[in-house]
C-alpha cells in the first residue's frame, strides 16, 4: 500500500465504517514491508500517526515486522520504535522471520516460523522501557515447535514488561522544589 494521502483518506473511511458498526476502538497493525513505493506522501509513522488521529483506532506494534521492514528498506528501526506513541499501542506482537540472501542483498521474511530474534528483543525492551507493560502475543504459526519452547518465549517478553514495571524513575538533575506548582 502506498503511503499516500489517497490511500489515507480511503484506509481512514474503512476504519471509521468498521468502528461505527462494531461501536468500538479497532486496533490495525504496522505491516512488514518488503519495496517501498516510489513518490509515497508521507512515511509509515506518519501515515500511522495520521490514521490513529484521525480515527481514533489504535495500533497492533509488531516488533518484527519493524525489523524486516528496517532490513528491508533501510531505516533505522530503533527511529521507527522511539516514533511511536506508546498511548496508540493497545497491543504488541512478536514473532520470528526467515533470512534469504540475494544478489540485491538481504531480505528478511516475516512468516512467524521460529524464534523472536535478539533484535526483534531488543526493540520491544526499548519500547517497553517507556512504554511499560502491554498484552503481549508471540506468534508462532509455522514450523510450531513444542509447548515448552513457546511458553518459554511468552516467559521471556512477561520478564522484560516485569523489569520495566519495576525500574526506577530516571533521578532529576536538580533537586526539585517542594510543590513546584505553588512555589513562589
Amino acid at each position: 500500500m502506498p503511503y499516500s494521502f489517497a490511500s489515507l483518506d480511503h484506509f481512514a473511511a474503512q476504519i471509521d465504517r468498521v468502528q461505527s458498526r462494531i461501536k468500538r476502538r479497532m486496533l490495525i497493525e504496522n505491516p512488514s514491508r518488503y519495496l517501498a513505493y516510489r513518490g509515497d506522501d508521507m512515511s509509515e509513522i506518519e501515515f500511522i500517526e495520521r490514521l490513529v488521529r484521525r480515527t481514533g483506532c489504535g495500533i497492533i506494534f509488531d516488533i518484527n515486522n519493524v525489523e524486516v521492514s528496517a532490513c528491508n528498506l533501510g531505516f533505522a528501526a530503533e527511529v521507527y520504535v522511539d516514533a511511536i506513541d506508546p498511548d496508540w499501542v493497545g497491543e504488541m506482537h512478536l514473532a520470528g522471520h526467515t533470512s534469504e540472501t540475494h544478489d540485491s542483498g538481504p531480505l528478511k521474511i516475516d512468516d512467524h516460523g521460529s524464534a523472536v530474534s535478539d533484535v526483534t528483543w531488543q526493540l520491544f525492551r526499548r519500547f517497553i522501557a517507556r512504554s511499560g507493560p502491554k498484552p503481549v502475543l508471540i506468534e508462532w504459526d509455522t514450523d510450531v515447535p513444542g509447548y515448552d519452547i513457546l511458553i518459554a518465549e511468552a516467559v521471556k517478553a512477561q520478564k522484560i514488561m516485569d523489569q520495566s514495571a519495576m525500574a526506577e524513575p530516571p533521578a532529576c538533575a536538580a533537586p526539585a522544589a517542594a510543590d513546584p506548582v505553588h512555589a513562589g
